[in-house]
């Protein structure tokens, strides 16, 4: 690497391994060159009261880094490219350690402390700045858009320093300070120069791409005491943009940026707005997908599994976006969209003639929790099922139960050894038993995959167990303390019980923080607002972005 390159990519705040790891690592304050200067200040002077809401928030245990896919959405928002980050970063891990069991539990692709800093996002992120920075470069059209100007000559560091002005806003989610500015445009004109205008905004590009403030969410804030940090104006509509669209955020968002601080009603009008943007509803889409996992399917036949994920993505369109729908309806729905192979594949008695809604039938089946694309997650050997691991799915994504790891003994994926003679319901029956070293665990998880056996690892009904047609399966289970069988009966005791519902809300809020630690306060409060909205989703996504706490951080002791 040449001096020169070194000087710009350091002028643009590219770390090395160590301080990437540091901007990544547990226990920082979040702390970034140039922040401290960013952003609006109170107008008048004053720093508005800390609601009690905001001193109980989790303290900040990382600086959060974007995932793929809000790197992706953003570049695509920027610079109209697609699908870099998907081509050169690793998959964000979908597991974390949960801290109290030591355990591994499931965790968005937006948590901060399941991306550990490695070499291979490093490297990475330097390959995808470089690729992106040159295809960017070669684009004039969508060069002079942003710059506002066209270089007049073969190098113009004036229209080169408009560009990164307004790019680095984009991209960095604050103003870049005039000495950020500064250091890159005079580090780039040494290419402008010897290679021309297209070559100099490359590596500013570049430069500004490879930076950790790209590719972290940094959050300085305002000290108001007890470690309570108030966030400035850039950072508030950043996260606000990233929790509503799952992207930075738009010109529009950064110009009122820049004006006078957001009161509440400024706040909830940005809020309503992002909301009712195209860019909500595939948020919403995807926080569905990673929370219900129907994003990756165990499902060998293509067809089949592409068929599967078209009836959920469906129910979801269907749920979240009809403004009178009750978002439990994801679940209790007796309806559903399917193809006439898919129908005929799940035995249903109404089969459509091409592509459309039918009802379920009598056998049991409801909303989401009967599609094959659920039901499939289970099951690692096509259509046999595994219980207690269908328990255990069932549990902490519908119910949000922790449930302790299995002893690393044993491999879940075998599920409980059934003899050739016997009957599986038997087989587990021992396991639940008191007198078995398994039972702790059993006894919360089998009931709810014992209830949902009536249908195999790929949603197809049946009454015995294959190749044993001495073994009726009775399919029945218990969930908070009531008796069930089968998906209607399950989604109908959670809807009255209002499990479900809570559930969800501490899902999004998962999602929204990037943080697996529930905050039990921001869940009343939210679960009282959907109650309060008829469970409409929209409705919700706007409560988390305009609760009293979204406006600030903790930073860790």
């Amino acid at each position: 690497m040449s001096a020169a390159v070194a000087t710009l990519l350091l002028a643009g705040g590219c770390y090395d391994g160590t301080d990437v790891a540091a901007a990544d690592g547990s226990g920082t304050d979040g702390e970034s060159s140039g922040a401290a200067d960013a952003g609006s200040g109170d107008e008048s002077g004053g720093i508005p009261e800390t609601p009690d809401e905001a001193l109980d928030i989790p303290e900040t245990t990382a600086i959060p880094r974007l995932s793929r896919r809000e790197i992706d959405a953003t570049l695509a928002e920027v610079l109209g490219i697609e699908g870099a980050a998907e081509r050169f970063l690793p998959e964000d891990p979908r597991t974390v350690i949960d801290p109290m069991s030591g355990g591994e539990v499931e965790a968005f692709d937006t948590h901060a402390t399941s991306k550990d800093p490695s070499t291979v996002f490093i490297e990475g992120l330097e390959s995808m700045a470089l690729d992106v920075a040159r295809e960017f470069a070669a684009d004039s059209a969508q060069v002079e858009a942003i710059a506002g100007c066209a270089p007049a000559g073969a190098f113009d560091p004036d229209c080169l320093r408009d560009l990164t002005e307004t790019l680095g806003l984009r991209l960095w989610r604050r103003p870049l300070t005039a000495e950020e500015a500064d250091a890159l445009v005079t580090a780039a004109t040494e290419f402008g120069e010897e290679g021309g205008h297209t070559f100099a905004v490359r590596m500013v590009t570049q430069s500004l791409l490879q930076s950790p403030e790209f590719a972290y969410h940094h959050e300085l804030g305002l000290d108001v005491g007890d470690g309570v940090r108030l966030l400035d104006n850039y950072e508030l509509v950043s996260r606000l943009a990233f929790a509503m669209w799952g992207q930075g955020p738009s010109a529009q968002m950064l110009d009122l940026a820049a004006g006078a601080d957001f009161d509440d009603e400024a706040l909830r009008s940005l809020a309503v707005e992002s909301a009712a943007d195209p860019r909500a509803e595939g948020q919403m889409r995807m926080f569905h997908q990673l929370w219900l996992r129907y994003d990756e399917l165990l499902v060998t036949d293509e067809a089949l599994a592409t068929d599967m994920r078209a009836e959920s993505d469906a129910l979801v369109d269907r749920v979240i976006l009809d403004e009178d729908a009750r978002w439990t309806s994801l679940l209790t729905s007796e309806q559903t969209y399917v193809t006439p192979s898919l129908a005929e594949h799940y035995g249903l008695s109404e089969v459509p003639a091409e592509a459309g809604w039918v009802s379920y039938g009598d056998d049991g089946r409801a909303g989401l929790l009967s599609h094959g694309s659920f039901l499939s997650l289970s099951s690692t050997q096509g259509a046999r099922t595994l219980p207690s691991r269908r328990g255990s799915m069932l549990s902490q994504r519908i119910l949000c139960q922790n449930i302790p790891p299995p002893p690393p003994d044993v491999d879940i994926d075998d599920g409980v050894e059934v003899g050739e003679d016997e009957c599986k319901a038997d087989a587990y029956a021992v396991h639940r038993d008191a007198s078995s070293a398994c039972s702790s665990c059993h006894a919360l998880i089998d009931p709810l995959g014992m209830g949902f056996e009536r249908y195999d690892g790929l949603g197809v009904y049946r009454d015995v167990e294959p190749d044993k047609p001495q073994c009726d399966i009775a399919g029945e289970g218990t969930v908070a303390g009531q008796p069930f069988s089968g998906p209607r009966e399950f989604a109908a005791v959670l809807d009255e019980e209002g499990v479900a519902a809570r559930c969800g809300v501490q899902q999004l809020g998962r999602f929204v923080t990037r943080n697996a630690t529930d905050r039990e306060d921001l869940v009343e409060r939210l679960t009282e607002a959907f109650e309060t909205e008829n469970e409409n989703f929209r409705a919700l996504m706007v409560a988390v972005v305009t609760d009293p706490a979204f406006r600030y951080r903790k930073e860790a002791n």
